[in-house]
């Protein structure tokens, strides 16, 4: 997906409340925020992606503030709201019927997708969001297509997006493992926004539910297959079906063709998203697409 205009309002402000979180320096921030600039101006071109330019962005903010991870302390309160409000959602599973179980899951995944820190616009409350759940429903929902293709022996890659929204994430792991599939999660290589690092995956215990969790090897927003490790892509290029969450997945993941199936599940947080989906603002979203397909 190509940026828009409105993605450069969105990655300064990002960038702005970034170098707010990194340090108290004053003089700092705007030697920062003159730098971050001057990036801006030469990586925002009509052909850029925008969480690739938001990796560069995040990348400079850290080397010049010298914070490894501003959003540590966010990623850790949110890991510890998802896990207190997680037997909640449990119950709403556990109600479910039989048949509708996967929907549901897959709902819940876009739920857990609110916890995004710093979008304009966009509110992270996942209480608030928690409360309306049932009068949401699903925009696009392919998802009796992708139980379709559900067996045992299924390889399966999910590729998470951010702390607290991956202890949500450990449903969807456990409906798969349950119909027999083998689960693979993947995480951030480094601290980048408050994307789930193998930290988060130990802290919620993705660790125990999935079958294997690794990391993309890169602190990259979103997918960067020039930039991940070996394990990744081997991992990548070899699962049956990937379930991806999160807009900076589906940001990336459309500059490639589909190696195997792709269920996109995220919550359209910004007007870019949602117009390249075709949906609009604040939709849920489980798009399945086709090997071979892309943007």
């Amino acid at each position: 997906m190509k940026v828009k205009a409105r993605c450069g309002y969105c990655l300064l402000h990002r960038g702005y409340k970034e170098i707010l979180r990194a340090t108290e320096d004053e003089v700092l921030r705007l030697k920062v925020m003159r730098e971050l600039l001057r990036l801006l101006g030469r990586l925002l071109t009509p052909e850029a992606v925008p969480a690739w330019v938001g990796t560069e962005r995040d990348r400079l903010i850290r080397r010049m503030t010298g914070c490894p991870d501003p959003y540590k302390g966010e990623k850790r309160r949110a890991n510890e709201l998802a896990l207190k409000l997680l037997p909640r959602v449990e119950r709403i599973i556990e109600e479910a019927e039989p048949g509708d179980r996967l929907r549901e899951v897959c709902r819940i995944a876009c739920l857990g997708n609110i916890i995004e820190y710093d979008v304009p616009g966009h509110s992270h409350d996942i209480e608030e969001a928690l409360d309306r759940l049932r009068g949401e429903r699903l925009y696009v929902d392919d998802t009796d297509r992708f139980r379709k293709l559900i067996r045992p022996g299924l390889r399966v890659l999910l590729l998470t997006d951010n702390a607290g929204e991956i202890a949500f994430d450990k449903l969807l792991v456990r409906e798969l493992r349950m119909h027999g599939c083998h689960v693979t999660v993947a995480v951030k290589g480094g601290p980048c926004l408050n994307d789930a690092t193998l930290e988060d995956a130990e802290a919620v215990g993705m660790t125990q539910e999935a079958d294997r969790v690794i990391t993309t090897g890169v602190d990259a927003v979103g997918i960067n297959l020039s930039e991940s490790s070996e394990e990744f892509r081997e991992a990548f290029h070899s699962a049956d079906v990937i379930v991806s969450k999160g807009m900076a997945n589906w940001e990336t993941l459309t500059e490639y063709e589909a190696p195997a199936p792709i269920l996109f599940l995220l919550r359209a947080k910004c007007e870019p998203v949602a117009d390249s989906l075709g949906v609009p603002l604040r939709s849920n979203v489980a798009k399945l697409v086709d090997r071979g397909w892309s943007l």
